[in-house]
């Protein structure tokens, strides 16, 4: 795949009853309310087996077993092997919408970047040396954990961009 994994957010939840174990299953794709309940299993099965069970019992979800996610119907195409024209979701770690759903990464992206060229570049908050180092290493490494992919790009710009000022300055 040449990225690394991604998180994926938390989509199989595990809760014990008296005799049996329910699963909900989540679907992955950034925004998407869709859950799903499917027959509880015995309560001595592990965590391994009910997800198993319950993956085996969701009609007409997917998993990928790669990136740890799961597919409602709808967007069931996105666990099968990926094609030119087909980005799977990408949500973001920490930036959420008004809902508290994540976005789309490369949305986010594409938004940060118009809010940059909004921008005013004459005026800006002055760093201090040492803050602007540790601001370009922090930079370095979200580029780092998105390397070939939009965001990963921005923080790698950005970074240059701190270091450049930095020097400047100095």
């Amino acid at each position: 795949m040449g990225r690394p994994r991604e998180q994926a957010v938390v989509s199989i939840h595990l809760s014990r009853g008296a005799a049996q174990r329910r699963v909900v299953i989540s679907c992955d794709v950034a925004g998407c309310p869709i859950q799903l309940e499917p027959p509880p299993i015995e309560a001595w099965r592990n965590d391994t087996d009910a997800k198993l069970w319950a993956r085996d019992h969701a009609v007409g979800w997917t998993a990928d077993q790669v990136r740890q996610t799961d597919y409602c119907p709808e967007h069931a195409r996105f666990s099968s092997a990926a094609t030119a024209d087909l980005v799977p979701p990408r949500p973001t770690a920490a930036a959420r919408d008004v809902a508290g759903n994540p976005l789309n990464r490369d949305e986010y992206t594409e938004g940060l970047r118009e809010r940059l060229g909004r921008g005013d570049r004459s005026a800006g908050v002055l760093l201090t040396t040492t803050q602007a180092a540790v601001t370009a290493l922090l930079l370095d490494e979200l580029a780092g954990v998105y390397r070939g992919e939009s965001l990963g790009t921005l923080a790698e710009e950005l970074s240059a961009l701190v270091r450049s000022h930095s020097r400047e300055r100095d």
